[in-house]
């Protein structure tokens, strides 16, 4: 069974890294960000990195637990299935990481906007 699995636990794996490692930088589709916004996403991405590895190899492993008595056939499907959600989870990651940019930092400008006034 882990002969046909062991895939699924690859990209789990490098979230679980690249969430310890603190080389890696989070790059926003809205272009560059200054020095305090790119530490804030570099922290966020990190935490849900290793986080969601966790998620997913979790969830990999129930659901070849849960699917061992079918024929391998069927297992490969399921594995191809799993590892395109994990590979969307990663790139759907920077939703949430702009959305935590946003709720941070416009609260923090219409805060200096009501000093001004």
């Amino acid at each position: 069974m882990i002969h046909i699995w062991w895939p699924a636990f690859i990209v789990p794996v490098l979230m679980i890294l690249g969430g310890l490692l603190p080389g890696l930088h989070y790059r926003s589709p809205g272009g560059a960000l200054d020095e305090e916004r790119q530490h804030f996403a570099d922290r966020q991405m990190r935490h849900m990195l290793w986080q969601f590895g966790l998620a997913f190899a979790a969830l990999s492993f129930m659901v070849m637990q849960s699917v061992r008595l079918l024929p391998e056939g069927l297992q490969q499907w399921l594995l191809y299935g799993a590892v395109v959600l994990e590979v969307l989870g990663v790139l759907l990651m920077t939703l949430p990481i702009e959305r935590a940019l946003k709720a941070q930092f416009d609260e923090e400008s219409d805060e200096n906007k009501g000093d001004l006034t």
